[in-house]
């Protein structure tokens, strides 16, 4: 059995090209996500810890992990290296693309910090009047101490969960922006200029976070983009960005299980 942990636009690529191979698997979740055609495949939703995960893995007797979770969730990075490390299980990371429009690498209005504490730091030097976060709801309380004293509009999913977490976190709610990410140019310098945005915040999302859009939208509109840099992954994944990379990993690791029976 192979455990895919998704969640993502990755995911649901590597659940599909498990179809197509016909190969059991279970695609499992941190919440609920809206449900799509598995044959092969069976769903599970729900945080795991490391005891959690190891009665699992047991229970399903999986032979290889595919990790295709969002880049910013090291906890379940680092849950996936530790267990799998103590069962000899490999994992292949299915990673996103990280392509940057081919400006951005010469602009002085991009800049790059590995954490949020380094993030507010950024923000605190460059003094902007609006900042818009591009970081999810999920990263409301670690910019508390930035939004507690300036100015701060945070765009989330418009789902009645998202709001009620940003209202628990105390975040003022008419400083949210609900607006699913299209991916269109437009749509995101329509926002920028309809809340008078001098500043974006950005996670290093991948092409399929939309990054590239969100930083072109910046730059037309002339200002700066402060990103935080993707975790780094455990030394232990393999990593692969194409069908074709993650079939000949797969097809090495079912040599190395049948050699080993």
């Amino acid at each position: 059995m192979i455990v895919v942990f998704g969640g993502t636009t990755e995911g649901k690529l590597v659940a599909r090209f498990l179809e197509e191979k016909e190969l059991a698997y279970l695609y499992s979740t941190k919440t609920e996500v809206e449900p799509f055609v598995m044959v092969h495949g069976k769903y599970r939703f729900g945080a795991l810890d490391e005891r959690g995960m190891e009665h699992l893995f047991r229970r399903r007797n999986v032979t290889a992990v595919i990790d295709a979770a969002h880049p910013f969730a090291s906890l379940l990075h680092e849950t996936v290296s530790d267990v799998c490390l103590r069962f000899s299980i490999p994992v292949i990371r299915f990673e996103r693309i990280y392509d940057l429009p081919r400006e951005a690498a010469y602009s002085k209005n991009i800049y790059y910090s590995s954490s949020f504490p380094e993030a507010i730091d950024l923000l605190r030097f460059l003094k902007p009047k609006r900042v818009l976060a591009m970081t999810g709801v999920q990263t409301i309380d670690a910019l508390r101490s930035y939004w507690k004293e300036h100015e701060m509009r945070v765009r989330i999913l418009p789902s009645g969960k998202s709001v009620m977490h940003a209202q628990k976190q105390g975040f003022p709610l008419g400083n949210l922006i609900l607006h699913k990410p299209s991916g269109f140019l437009e749509d995101e310098r329509r926002i920028i200029r309809a809340y008078g945005i001098d500043c974006l915040l950005v996670k290093e999302s991948g092409n399929s976070g939309f990054l590239p859009v969100k930083i072109k939208a910046a730059m037309l509109c002339g200002i700066p983009v402060v990103i935080v840099k993707r975790p780094k992954l455990p030394d232990s994944f393999i990593t692969v960005t194409k069908r074709s990379e993650l079939n000949r990993e797969l097809e090495r690791i079912s040599k190395l299980h049948h050699a080993g029976e």
